[in-house]
């Protein structure tokens, strides 16, 4: 098994392939383009967390992309990955996807399920490790159901990566005091859709969440990978003796399954109606 800087420069390289393929192909959707342009330093920091596997390894992505599709299986040597996509299609409810990233091809179980309501069609303990990149900042009613299925799903000793927008962030605090809305993309869809960023997390909340769903936290950190840096800001808040770390746009978490979950609802994230105030 080669070490892991080498497999993080191969998936890097498949990357770069794959986002010319996606701007010289006719046809080539433009939404795909931008977001691979658009999210090419989050996926770069992505790829410095995922495990290698050792022996015949299972994964799933929540909310599937192509290209983690194939270089977890290609690069990092799952032997099983599997994805979730959500489609309304009858045909695409669970099926097998055929994916292609710059030559390298990949046939692998895609599941179109609601991650906060439905059950994950997977035994007890029979997944090794699972990414969920840019989806729990979307989930608008039950995050901890999608973390508890998560659990179950998950061998003891398995490993979950999150990565979301971080509401804390530098260019928030400065949105914040020049007048403006904290948040990061919290807009309303034209279509109506209820699927924009609906809980834009700190550090404190996802920290919090992993835990209640029986998780311990090995790694969690910031960066900038969306937009520059803001390092006036940093430094103002380091002036006026205020906390300065996690003040990058993207939180990215990785943690491992020690128990069953700890908390169904977990304060830091959930109230019942009469404890509005």
């Amino acid at each position: 098994m080669p070490d892991q800087n080498t497999l993080i420069e191969a998936a890097l390289g498949l990357l770069d392939r794959y986002i010319k393929v996606l701007q010289n192909a006719t046809g080539s959707s433009e939404f795909n383009q931008n977001y691979y342009l658009t999210h090419r330093a989050r996926f770069a920091r992505t790829l410095e967390l995922i495990p290698a596997a050792k022996g015949n390894k299972k994964a799933l992505e929540i909310g599937a992309t192509a290209f983690f599709q194939v270089a977890l299986r290609e690069v990092f040597g799952y032997g099983f990955v599997a994805g979730t996509a959500f489609s309304e299609r009858v045909e695409e409810k669970i099926y097998r996807r055929t994916i292609d990233v710059a030559g390298h091809r990949a046939e692998n179980l895609t599941l179109s399920i609601n991650v906060e309501n439905d059950i994950f069609p997977f035994p007890d303990a029979s997944l090794d490790f699972v990414l969920c990149c840019e989806v729990i900042e979307h989930l608008d009613v039950d995050p901890m159901f999608m973390m508890s299925e998560i659990n179950r799903i998950c061998a003891l000793g398995g490993q979950l990566l999150l990565t979301t927008p971080n509401c804390c962030s530098a260019r928030n605090v400065n949105k914040m005091l020049n007048g403006w809305r904290p948040h990061f993309h919290m807009q309303y869809y034209r279509n109506r859709s209820p699927y924009r960023h609906n809980f834009e997390y700190d550090v404190h909340a996802l920290v919090a969440l992993v835990k209640a769903a029986g998780f311990e936290v090995e790694h969690v950190a910031s960066h900038d990978v969306f937009e520059a840096p803001m390092p006036d800001i940093v430094e103002m808040l380091n002036r006026q003796e205020f906390p300065t770390d996690f003040r990058g746009d993207c939180l990215f978490l990785m943690a491992r399954k020690t128990c069953a979950i700890r908390d169904r609802w977990p304060a830091e994230m959930y109230v019942t109606p009469s404890e509005w105030p």
